[in-house]
């Protein structure tokens, strides 16, 4: 009897010793840098390279952003922070497969990181795959430490209101506005809701809304101008619509303003 307890015991040994070899080989296939943790220098090395980053990257010198961010990383290869900024200058430079595999890689080490689930799913609407861009917002949102909430609950909204899921949109908005009445987007969002239900009258109301927050928002201006049009409001939408053609004559709002000037003529003269 001692003899077995003996053998079972030995027997558990090993299974731990093995349990234990393929943890450690699963780990050095996933960092691909051995073992060994970071020390005090190399985190502060990694850490002061990151916030030159991120003075080049404010300051949209995303060149030198990107070499002090690969700078961090190589120093610190652990910090979910390091790889996240990567993605993130190439996401701001259209290189979309590469930043996905950067925030991919952030939420690796760090499963609660809700800013590099924020920007997937940043590329995921811009690709239009919103059932992937739905599911990293969710995880975003699974950290009660985040301190945006409301900017991924607007995104929810903005895909909910594409995919013509009103009352969905219309709660993850109202959850934003909640959480924080200046974020100039959840009006914006909610504005485009209410258009499209057809209530342009409230549409407008929140579009003014988006303009005391931040007067220049220029799709905000657009739309105000457009919702009069619908409401058949002519004079004031041919105001608004004047005003933003003067002032972005090269871009597509100001091809659009133009269009939309052109009818009205047609329908006032």
């Amino acid at each position: 009897m001692a003899i077995r307890l003996f053998n079972s015991g030995k027997k558990l040994v090993v299974k731990i010793s093995f349990i234990i070899i393929l943890s450690l080989s699963f780990s050095l296939m996933l960092y691909g840098c051995g073992l060994s943790q970071v020390g005090r220098t190399d985190k502060l090395k990694s850490n002061l390279y990151y916030r030159i980053g991120s003075g080049y990257f404010n300051s949209g010198n995303y060149v030198k952003a990107l070499q002090e961010f690969i700078r961090a990383e190589t120093v610190n290869p652990y910090s979910a922070k390091n790889y996240n900024a990567i993605g993130t200058v190439y996401m701001m430079t259209h290189r979309q497969n590469k930043a996905i595999k950067y925030f991919n890689k952030a939420v690796l080490i760090n499963k609660k990181f809700s800013y590099a689930y924020y920007n997937l799913a940043m590329i995921y609407i811009k690709t239009k795959n919103y059932s992937l861009a739905a599911a990293n917002l969710k995880s975003a949102l699974a950290n009660p430490f985040y301190n945006e909430p409301y900017q991924a609950y607007t995104l929810l909204g903005k895909i909910y209101i594409i995919q013509n899921k009103f009352k969905k949109a219309k709660r993850y908005l109202l959850i934003s506005q909640a959480l924080n009445k200046k974020y100039f987007l959840t009006y914006y969002y909610l504005g485009n809701y209410y258009s499209k239900k057809g209530d342009f009258a409230e549409a407008i109301i929140n579009y003014r809304k988006v303009l005391k927050i931040d007067a220049y928002f220029v799709p905000a201006q657009f739309k105000e101008a457009e919702s009069y049009f619908k409401l058949k409001k002519y004079k004031k939408s041919y105001a608004l619509f004047t005003k933003i053609y003067s002032q972005n004559k090269l871009n597509i709002f100001g091809i659009k303003a133009s269009g939309y000037l052109n009818k009205i003529k047609k329908i006032l003269y």
